[in-house]
């Protein structure tokens, strides 16, 4: 998921980048599937329209303003109308990296790694472990956090190692955050055939 390079972590997609090599991060939750293309420097579809710059990412993300930059390790702006304020820490002895901070007014201390995905980020919690070259594993969101986990699945393109770690962070943040995939209404029937690896990635292009 992250390979050094001179000592530096390179992109976090290096190592779980989507086999087929669309474009296109795509993400599953429970029943809910979300695919956004990345070409260059803009990130579209899904209710994604963000264009990326080496210092900022600017758009608009479901209706909602976004409008976030960043200075060396901080990352400051707007998502709708609430505040963000984001710390970005490299791993200098293992690879990776953590995000701290407020997103979209909620809590964020996210940690990416090369065996997985983990933490809390814009009102959602994650568990994920990388598994067939995809994150797997669940969420739990805000404001249910002691509801019963939901089964994820997460796919980078290749091209999303293209983009600089701190873009990287912050487009994960905003996929990974309520704003980017809210959760689902409750419902009454049980998700009776989920496995400790989480759902696949390929369900999602079925109708």
């Amino acid at each position: 998921m992250v390979v050094l390079s001179l000592g530096v972590a390179a992109p976090v997609s290096a190592q779980v980048a989507s086999p087929e090599r669309t474009g296109d991060l795509r993400l599953r939750v429970g029943d809910q599937f979300l695919a956004v293309t990345l070409d260059e420097d803009r990130l579209r579809g899904g209710g994604f329209d963000l264009r990326s710059t080496r210092t900022s990412i600017e758009g608009r993300l479901h209706g909602e303003d976004v409008d976030l930059r960043w200075r060396g390790a901080g990352i400051d702006g707007r998502v709708g109308s609430a505040d963000t304020r984001l710390e970005l820490s490299r791993y200098s002895a293992q690879q990776g990296f953590r995000v701290d901070g407020e997103l979209a007014g909620w809590p964020a201390a996210l940690v990416v790694s090369p065996v997985g995905l983990s933490g809390d980020v814009g009102g959602c919690s994650y568990s994920l472990t990388v598994a067939g070259g995809n994150y797997t594993g669940w969420r739990t969101c805000q404001p249910n956090p002691d509801s019963e986990p939901i089964s994820v699945a997460l796919g980078l393109p290749e091209n999303f190692r293209a983009l600089g770690e701190t873009q990287q962070a912050v487009l994960l943040s905003l996929l990974l955050s309520e704003a980017g995939l809210p959760p689902a209404p409750p419902r009454d029937t049980s998700d009776s055939g989920r496995t400790l690896e989480g759902p696949g990635l390929d369900e999602g292009t079925r109708p």
